[in-house]
């Protein structure tokens, strides 16, 4: 098609207006609305719909866009598309490219824009917003050619490229400055790249997805935003807010540096842009209409806890296009040196409205919180959550108007996190429980079974019988259990009220006291109360938090780490970390129990009597050969031949997923041959409960029936190891598949994908 009209300075000669109409012509042709186009006039950009009068003359009045060669905003299939001759009359092209993908992402966020109604004056366009000018900027960056006669590569397209492959290749920001040198040498003189990587950010920071920073206290006492924005020191610890303060060399200015600063990323626009692309806005109603709907737990919007949620606020599940969200942290060394003391911890949000092949990948991750510091926030994490719970408060409550591309229809988007993913000593720091001492454990808070070993100087958590059905042999059997029988019931999980009512009377004062040197803890005097809460968590300040039907997620991949390096050190008897050592009989000689297992003095040394799990050197060294002929196909396992030491005997350095392979798939091969038939059950056991719980499909009635299996499992274990093999880790076991009964799959509430 003829488009040199497009270049003519006047507009009212017979070519330009026969040029105008046959773009009117073309453009209706492949409208998506059929009455009304987008406008590509100098003032309106492509960013509002009008119809055919409307856009004839504001052409001739004000103009054609510049550079608007491709009409890829008008249904113009792009220089790459491939075309195949005609096909029934009708033009055949393949299916969308990248090119086509921005393109589409181009109209919808134009159209999103397009939110002024019937606007008479012509005023108004005096003054666009950021908006406008950005997608002004983008068509034309889209339509420009990366240089003179380039036809396949346009400056945007070729830019988004160069940008992916530097995150995808980590490269350092200096390396990008050096190879946009070369292309800018290598390309024909009127190239449109940047010069620099810092021209380069400007177009994704023109999207409108940057961060804010936020100063605080650099002993977490204090954010210095809202009310605290003014203050020059800290109002709890009278610390200085900044680092430095340098004046310029003529004295007007004063440069001044903070001692701490929170990056956060707005939660309201980075949901508001999952609606952008009408592809991934059609997506977030995946799990009301796109959903197998059979009584399995396939994805989260399976799960009770999700069918719960909405029958408690049946306004927020009335739009299926509501967000449901999952809140993820960990901490983590940025410098990937132990030498180093400093601990990073970002906050992730990630919703669930998504496919399964969609949840837990890397792209659907929305960073929301990077808290820095040279050492961890720990009890004082909720500082840190202040801005992100305010806006997902005024997101539950009152919403923000989005443009949702797929039904070109505005909506009040809301949204809503429905649990939190962390390890358990994170847990601890989200959720203001604790997680060490007499009661670790959260759900069974005031009634875990606990005992302080005196010589280990460790806490232990038996007593798994409590969750046997009433009538189990196991609750009776005194005599395999040292002589006592268990009639407690199970404990019950604290609800939210309940929790409420907890930490009604607990006063929090957030910072840490420099001066004051660490202790060590105490145990607690007998009238004294129990510790359960430290504080009472800000994400009850969400209306919906106290009647969640589950708030924490146990992280199933450290659990199984641990207690697969438990089993592995104990039974190759590794120093240091073996659970059997002299401290953990001396225990046994202590409480009195399994006297066949207490240590022997002779003259200046213990004799450590043999184990039912002990193995000799010559079968601990068969194990290890063992393990150290498995051979694994590709990409399914990483070779753990480097992580076992034949002549020392010795299993270390494992990583999570080889704990995950080993226990789930090598450990029972290994041990069938060379410890008893009882001590060999125990363990398939656990490695069969591993399996089941990361089963991509689940039925409850499975899960109830694992519930029953964990718990005689670890009665099983109990008779078997000593005290000290059962820490806080062990015992979560416990309570794993009725978090999966709750909540759904495992593998959506676990930290593989976060830590990745």
């Amino acid at each position: 098609m003829d488009k040199t009209w497009m270049d003519l300075e006047d507009r009212h000669t017979k070519g330009y207006l026969q040029g105008v109409n046959c773009f009117l012509s073309y453009a209706f042709r492949n409208s998506a609305i059929g009455n009304k186009i987008l406008c590509p006039c100098r003032k309106c950009v492509n960013s509002f719909w009008r119809e055919g009068s409307e856009v004839r003359e504001h052409l001739i009045c004000d103009g054609i866009l510049k550079g608007y060669k491709i009409w890829n905003l008008h249904g113009e299939a792009s220089s790459s598309s491939v075309h195949h001759g005609n096909f029934d009359g009708a033009e055949f092209r393949e299916d969308s490219n990248e090119e086509d993908d921005i393109s589409d992402f181009l109209r919808d966020l134009a159209c999103g824009l397009d939110d002024r109604g019937d606007l008479e004056d012509n005023d108004s366009f005096q003054q666009p917003s950021k908006e406008l000018m950005a997608i002004q900027k983008f068509v034309e960056d889209n339509s420009q050619e990366l240089y003179p006669g380039c036809q396949k590569y346009s400056k945007l397209r070729f830019l988004v490229r160069l940008l992916h492959i530097k995150l995808l290749g980590g490269w350092t920001d200096r390396s990008f400055d050096l190879l946009l040198d070369l292309l800018n040498d290598a390309f024909p003189q009127g190239s449109a790249l940047p010069k620099t990587f810092h021209e380069a950010k400007k177009l994704v920071k023109s999207i409108g997805l940057g961060y804010v920073s936020i100063h605080a206290c650099e002993n977490d006492c204090v954010l210095f935003w809202k009310e605290h924005a003014d203050y020059n020191s800290c109002p709890t610890c009278k610390t200085s807010r900044w680092k430095s303060e340098k004046k310029s060399l003529d004295g007007k200015r004063v440069y001044k540096v903070p001692k701490k600063v929170l990056r956060y990323f707005p939660i309201k626009k980075r949901l508001q842009r999952l609606f952008v692309c009408s592809k991934t806005a059609s997506l977030t109603r995946w799990h009301d209409k796109g959903r197998t709907k059979d009584g399995l737990l396939r994805h989260p919007a399976d799960s009770p806890l999700w069918k719960d949620f909405d029958h408690k606020y049946p306004e927020f599940a009335a739009d299926s296009r509501n967000i449901r969200l999952a809140f993820a942290t960990d901490g983590f060394n940025p410098f990937r040196s132990m030498n180093v003391s400093y601990s990073v911890w970002p906050g992730i949000l990630i919703p669930y409205n998504f496919p399964p092949f969609m949840c837990m990948k890397q792209p659907n991750f929305i960073l929301s919180l990077l808290i820095p510091g040279r050492r961890a926030p720990g009890s004082d994490m909720d500082v840190y959550f202040k801005p992100l719970v305010d806006d997902m408060l005024d997101m539950f409550v009152n919403g923000v108007r989005t443009y949702d591309a797929s039904k070109g229809e505005y909506f009040q988007l809301r949204a809503a996190i429905l649990w939190t993913i962390t390890d358990f000593p994170g847990l601890g720091y989200v959720s203001g429980s604790v997680t060490s001492g007499e009661a670790a454990c959260p759900d069974c808070h005031s009634n875990t079974d606990s005992i302080q070993l005196s010589n280990g100087c460790k806490t232990c958590y038996m007593g798994h019988r409590r969750f046997l059905p009433t009538i189990h042999p196991f609750r009776f059997d005194a005599n395999a259990f040292e002589g006592t029988t268990e009639l407690r019931p199970a404990p019950t999980p604290l609800s939210g009220e309940e929790i409420l009512e907890w930490t009604e009377n607990l006063h929090t004062v957030f910072g840490k006291d420099p001066s004051q040197k660490p202790t060590k803890k105490r145990r607690r005097k007998e009238w004294e109360p129990l510790v359960i809460f430290k504080r009472r968590s800000i994400w009850f300040k969400l209306p919906y938090w106290k009647d969640l039907m589950l708030r924490h997620n146990y992280d199933v991949m450290h659990i199984e780490k641990n207690v697969c390096d438990n089993i592995v050190n104990t039974l190759m008897g590794i120093d240091e970390k073996s659970k059997d050592n002299l401290n953990s009989r001396l225990d046994l000689q202590a409480l009195g129990i399994r006297r066949d297992l207490h240590p022997v003095e002779l003259e200046d040394k213990f004799y450590l009597p043999p184990a039912p799990y002990s193995l000799s050197p010559a079968q601990k060294r068969l194990f290890c050969e063992i393990l150290k002929g498995v051979k694994f196909t590709d990409g399914y396992a990483s070779d753990i031949r480097h992580n076992i030491h034949v002549k020392e005997r010795k299993i270390i350095g494992l990583k999570s997923h080889d704990s995950h392979i080993l226990l789930e798939h090598l450990l029972p091969l290994a041990v069938r041959r060379l410890l008893p038939e009882k001590v060999c059950a125990a363990l398939i056991r656990v490695s069969n409960f591993f399996k089941k719980m990361y089963s991509p499909v689940i039925r409850i009635s499975d899960m109830q029936k694992l519930e029953a299996e964990i718990a005689e499992t670890l009665s099983l274990l109990e008779i078997i190891f000593l005290p000290s093999f059962f820490d806080i880790m062990v015992h979560l076991m416990v309570h794993l598949p009725t978090q999966a009964r709750m909540a759904g799959p495992v593998h959506f509430r676990s930290m593989w994908a976060i830590e990745r």
